[in-house]
């Protein structure tokens, strides 16, 4: 057995809560961030799909023309 002197498993333990709550102050940080990140992306995914949909009828509008 490895003996481990009171000093080292203290500050192993003071280490590994400020570790946590680093960790927690962090993610409080950046969870706002990412939240309007998503919401962004989501109104332009909307925005690219309606194009896409408006640049595929228009494709298949030339397509079918009686005017070949």
């Amino acid at each position: 057995p490895v003996i481990i002197l009171r000093q080292g498993q203290t500050a192993r333990w003071s280490f590994l809560l400020l570790g946590v709550l680093y960790g927690k102050q962090r993610y409080d940080y950046l969870k706002p961030r990412a939240e309007e990140e998503r919401r962004v992306e989501e109104a332009e995914k909307k925005i690219r799909e309606e194009q896409e949909k408006i640049a595929k009828a228009l494709a298949e509008a030339s397509e079918e023309s009686i005017l070949k």
